[in-house]
């Protein structure tokens, strides 16, 4: 029998503009609603960027840091979606890290009651007659890629037992994304080492990916081999130019291979430790990564032959290439396969929606 064509779809609605200084031509022609976080945004940027928004600047929000909670995103609404209301054809505009641009995500559908938003988040369910506003999304740290996708991170922690919530309308991605990696130079070390991680397990959760493509392949390999070259000489020398800007193409990059796989195992097993042991995403990521680097191998000869590309070694050799590097990094693994409970909890993560996208799951 004849072997069967491939058929491959790719599309990223996003309109992405990349490049150091693309921050300064931001401007606007139309209502605009700004939500930023305060401790990313330099007074110089926040002085550019009033001038250049000048009137059609509405609203301006902070946020001040943590983690993105249903509760502060309910805050937020009720503050700006009075604002919204009044101009029904403002933009969104976010500026910072994961959880700003996560936020702005939840805050751009906008819902005529107020009251029902705590439940339609935690449904991830969107209401009928709720407003789209459209959304701008400015990183200004190289790790989440939430830029890129259509996912938003909130977390459930005024409930007795705290959750990660994912909202994920079919049209959640932003119109535009500006890249600019200037304003990642100032994130501090040790947060720009987490974010880091945070895009190497994006990159190697979209490789070992039931969603994988050829597409994503490549922008992840690029990717994680970016985090990898780099993230070690930004420990030894941070503020280099060069190293940063090199991290937030790869933090891009891997988000784009992100928005079509998904993230897998390693991601579900993140959740409890940010919750539980408040250890920030990226390395509550990255202490899984060379376990489910183990369990993916042997399940493709395609997803052995793209890990054997990661450290230029065989994919079985790969897991301790990578752990060493974790190490040398001042990140712990650990693994769940020495104890009954841990085996227990790999196996319920297993099933969970982000464990069912792993390659070997």
């Amino acid at each position: 029998m004849a072997a069967q064509p491939l058929y491959l779809a790719w599309a990223n609605p996003v309109r992405i503009h990349w490049g150091a200084g693309c921050f300064q031509s931001l401007a606007a022609d139309a209502p605009v609603v700004v939500l930023a976080d305060r401790a990313a945004l330099r007074y110089e940027n926040e002085t550019l960027l009033l001038e250049r928004l000048g009137h059609h600047c509405k609203a301006w929000s902070w946020f001040q840091g943590g983690l993105a909670t249903l509760t502060l995103a309910q805050t937020l609404c009720d503050e700006l979606w009075p604002v919204l209301r009044q101009y029904p054809d403002a933009t969104v505009l976010a500026i910072g890290g994961g959880s700003t641009l996560d936020l702005a995500k939840v805050i751009r559908y906008r819902l005529d009651d107020t009251r029902s938003a705590a439940a339609a988040w935690r449904r991830n369910a969107l209401p009928a007659g709720a407003l789209r506003h459209p959304l701008w999304l400015v990183p200004t740290t190289a790790g989440t890629g939430s830029e890129v996708t259509r996912w938003a991170t909130l977390w459930d922690t005024a409930v007795a037992q705290p959750a990660k919530l994912s909202w994920s309308p079919a049209d959640g991605y932003a119109e535009r994304a500006l890249v600019d990696p200037e304003l990642s130079f100032s994130c501090p070390l040790r947060q720009s080492r987490d974010c880091g991680l945070d895009s190497l397990a994006h990159a190697l959760e979209s490789l070992w990916n039931q969603h994988r493509s050829p597409v994503s392949e490549a922008l992840a390999l690029e990717a994680a081999r970016l985090v990898i070259a780099m993230l070690p000489r930004l420990q030894a020398a941070d503020g280099q130019r060069d190293v940063r800007t090199a991290l937030a193409r790869a933090s891009l990059l891997a988000g784009m291979a992100m928005s079509h796989t998904q993230t897998a195992l390693a991601h579900a097993l993140s959740y409890e430790l940010t919750l539980k042991e408040q250890i920030p995403h990226g390395e509550a990521c990255a202490v899984w990564l060379p376990m489910v680097w183990e369990l993916a191998l042997g399940a493709t000869p395609d997803c052995d032959a793209a890990l054997a590309r990661v450290f230029g070694v065989p994919a079985s050799a790969g897991v301790q290439t990578l752990r060493g590097w974790l190490q040398a990094l001042g990140i712990a693994p650990r693994d769940l396969r020495d104890t009954a409970a841990g085996r227990a909890t790999l196996d319920q993560e297993m099933r969970s929606a982000r464990g069912r996208n792993f390659i070997a799951s």
